[in-house]
């Protein structure tokens, strides 16, 4: 030893550390038994704890083999860890059970220690033992009453758990919460219960869901609240859940009890209960709307808007149902195409003209469902084919069948009779107005089938601009391609989407339009693509979105640019591959759908800018057709003014024939920045007012019989900013009405305004 390390301590200090009898004081001072032994096992010092275990003396013991006193052994036991410390030179540990000379057993937990010369080698053992007997009693009684406890847990036939609140990881869990899940307890204790329980990754509280383990946490009170689980199965069943926390003698929360029990059956009562509630409701409600609504039906002024809204009508009162409705022509041989392509399931050879036949020969209106229909009918046959599950309704008029609505679903019986007497009554009180709708189209048809060159479906024009429109849409429609169209406000860019639709072939399938301004981005991600019941706040049940219902047919997306980055991203994943997912799905869905785009807004510039995604700008700029503003094909105006006066007089049942040439001349003269939408609606409102068969000028709206009164301007632009001013004017600056009268959105007239610096007179 380097005593230069001890130098404050006299030299008789050390001697004295170093001396064979303070290492002696040192061994008898344990209170627990000790020995030393040789590399030959015999024993060269015992202490006096070991002694009186013993009942021997130390010349009984010393110099003797151990395994010979302690074992009653002629050689090493097997596994010996006096041995183990002799051959690895590292203590050893072990747990004994050791008879004494009494008779006795008792448990020790023995330490073996290696004893090393200046060179390091091995040359004795120390071994030390406590006796754990006690200890090893107090344990065998805690997991007895360990047992016990869980015995009267696993009583318990509610469903319960243990959680530590601070982790949320899973202490204790009964079998009724074990068989609930379908797992043994290993692969359940010590998990958290938002991944046992929802197989999430994350605390509930991350993504601002309801946590009743963390809430009665901090509230230090019982916190109880109903939510829904899957089953072992997977099935969905509705759980009271109450949370009570367990106090430390500190008054902090230690542990949660979280305790389940099963209401379905009882919320499935209560649901039946205020379902019957909703239906007495319901029945004086649509007393009260049958009035309202026919009068709303009876004031669309297309084919296409009455049946699109009474489709709406029908599935709000009949949820998770499908509707069709077979409308004849004017001639009643045939079945009208709308965007939808109603009629294609009965096109085959004679079919059609056996449905018109049947049809013909009812008089009175009524409810004709799959069960009881006559056998004999082929295309009945061919309906209940493809549904299993469906009634049809004739809609007449005056005794006459003018068409046919179908429901289907996959169980039509849990519908109440007033439904069905409710949509009978409404086909009842609108079927005149389609007939009368039915008619004007087809006159309409007979006049567009007269000028094939100058209108292309329902887009009037025959000016050059026009010309090379029909001819792009002609030439994109038998692809499959994506098509950009774009074009000022009211310039008839969905009716070119129609178009395309129509010739293509795609037309037997859906046409689905989707305004992306219309609706917030997380609200547009919704209606795109559809979400998950529960996907957020409201989902109460799975929605398809519009790609999904456009499947086999056409997606039109209008206002493209106003898509958020985020729902580009998803679009153009869809563009790319046609799979998406529902707003809160994991499963990738197919749609076979064709993209057509619009916007009155520069792209390129979005792009420049980063507000538009580059590679989605030329994922939809396949193809791109540009419609020409009013202004720049004022031919065009005249044949779009007969149009329009044709159809508003039909519509309001007056006979005029034609414009005075100074009205003429007046809507020839004006920009119309509202383009052909603004157009229709000025004549419209000449319609309205007039009560002669000619229409003059002073039948016009009052902000085209006021140009003349304004000095003449070469300015496109000035003129621009004298008519916002002038509309601001009338509304008295309110932007809402002034938007509307423009045919402009609220944005673009918020634009306008900052670009021409107009400011209401008198403000500061």
């Amino acid at each position: 030893m380097d005593r230069s390390n001890f130098p404050r301590i006299p030299f008789t200090d050390l001697d004295l550390l170093e001396s064979e009898e303070f290492q002696l004081r040192i061994f008898e001072s344990f209170a627990d038994p000790l020995a030393v032994y040789d590399r030959s096992y015999q024993i060269l010092k015992v202490n006096q704890p070991l002694l009186k275990f013993y009942q021997r003396s130390a010349g009984q013991l010393l110099g003797r083999h151990c395994y010979q006193v302690f074992h009653g052994r002629s050689a090493v036991c097997e596994n010996c860890h006096v041995e183990k410390v002799f051959e690895t030179g590292k203590p050893q540990r072990r747990e004994m059970l050791i008879t004494l000379p009494d008779g006795s057993r008792r448990f020790f937990v023995v330490h073996a220690y290696p004893v090393k010369d200046d060179g390091g080698a091995v040359i004795q053992a120390l071994e030390h033992g406590r006796d754990v007997t006690y200890q090893k009693t107090v344990e065998k009684e805690l997991r007895s009453a360990k047992q016990f406890r869980e015995n009267i847990i696993n009583a318990i036939t509610d469903t319960l758990l243990v959680i530590d609140p601070h982790n949320f990881r899973i202490m204790q869990a009964n079998n009724s919460f074990l068989s609930r899940v379908g797992l043994d307890a290993a692969r359940v204790l010590g998990r958290t219960c938002y991944e046992i329980l929802l197989r999430r990754e994350h605390p509930c509280a991350v993504d601002g869901l309801d946590c009743p383990v963390e809430k009665s946490a901090k509230i230090k009170r019982t916190a109880m609240v109903d939510k829904v689980y899957p089953d072992a199965r997977g099935v969905e069943r509705v759980l009271h859940i109450a949370s009570y926390p367990l106090l430390d003698s500190q008054g902090e929360v230690e542990l949660v009890v979280r305790l389940e029990r099963d209401v379905t059956e009882k919320r499935t009562m209560e649901e039946a209960l205020a379902f019957r509630s909703r239906e007495l409701q319901k029945t004086q409600h649509q007393l009260e709307t049958l009035f309202e609504i026919s009068r709303q039906m009876n004031a669309k002024d297309s084919l296409v808007e009455i049946i699109e809204s009474l489709k709406t009508i029908t599935e709000e009162i009949f949820p998770h149902t499908s509707s069709l409705f077979l409308i004849m022509d004017a001639g009643r041989t045939h079945f009208l195409r709308f965007g939808e392509g109603l009629g294609y399931f009965i096109e085959k050879p004679g079919l059609v003209a056996d449905f018109i036949r049947f049809l013909g020969i009812l008089q009175e209106s009524c409810i004709i469902t799959g069960r009881d229909s006559p056998a004999r009918l082929a295309f009945l046959k061919t309906i209940s084919g493809i549904f299993p599950q469906w009634l049809g309704i004739p809609i007449m008029v005056e005794r006459q069948c003018i068409g046919f609505f179908l429901l289907s679903s996959q169980n039509l019986i849990d519908y109440s009779n007033r439904d069905l007497q409710f949509i009978q009554a409404l086909l009842d009180q609108t079927s005149g107005h389609i007939r009368s709708l039915v008619l004007h189209e087809s006159k309409i048809r007979q006049v567009h089938s007269r000028t094939a060159k100058v209108c292309h479906g329902e887009i009037i024009g025959q000016s050059k601009r026009m010309q090379e429109v029909y001819e792009l849409i002609d030439l994109v429609a038998g692809s499959d391609a994506t098509v950009l169209i774009t074009g000022e406000n009211g310039t008839g860019k969905e009716l070119v989407a129609q178009a395309i639709h129509r010739q293509s072939h795609r037309r037997k399938g859906p046409f689905v339009v989707a305004n992306c301004s219309a609706y917030s981005p997380t609200l547009l991600e919704s209606e795109l693509f559809g979400h998950e019941k529960g996907a957020f706040t409201g989902a109460i049940r799975q929605k398809k979105g519009r790609i999904e219902r456009a499947h086999g047919g056409t997606l039109f997306l209008d206002e493209i640019d106003d898509i958020s980055p985020a729902t580009q991203v998803l679009l153009l994943r869809f563009l790319q591959d046609h799979y998406f997912e529902r707003v809160g799905g994991e499963r990738a869905i197919e749609a076979n759908v064709r993209v057509l785009a619009a916007t009155n807004q520069d792209l390129q510039k979005g792009v420049d800018t980063g507000k538009f995604r580059n590679d989605l700008y030329y994922r939809l700029n396949v193809i791109a057709i540009h419609l020409p503003a009013l202004r720049e094909r004022k031919d065009d105006i005249p044949l779009l003014c007969r149009h329009f006066l044709s159809k508003c007089s039909a519509k309001e049942k007056k006979n005029i024939q034609k414009f005075s040439a100074n009205a003429m001349q007046t809507l020839m003269d004006y920009d119309w920045p509202g383009n052909v939408r603004q157009l229709e609606n000025a004549v419209n409102h000449a319609v309205i007012v007039a009560q002669d068969d000619i229409l003059g000028k002073r039948h016009l709206p009052r902000f085209l019989k006021e140009i003349e009164d304004e000095p003449a301007s070469t300015s496109l632009t000035e003129n621009e900013r004298r008519l916002i001013l002038r509309v601001l004017q009338e509304t008295n600056w309110n932007k809402h009405d002034a938007a509307r009268r423009l045919e402009v959105t609220r944005s673009t007239l918020y634009s306008k305004i900052r670009r021409y610096g107009l400011e209401r007179a008198g403000s500061a």
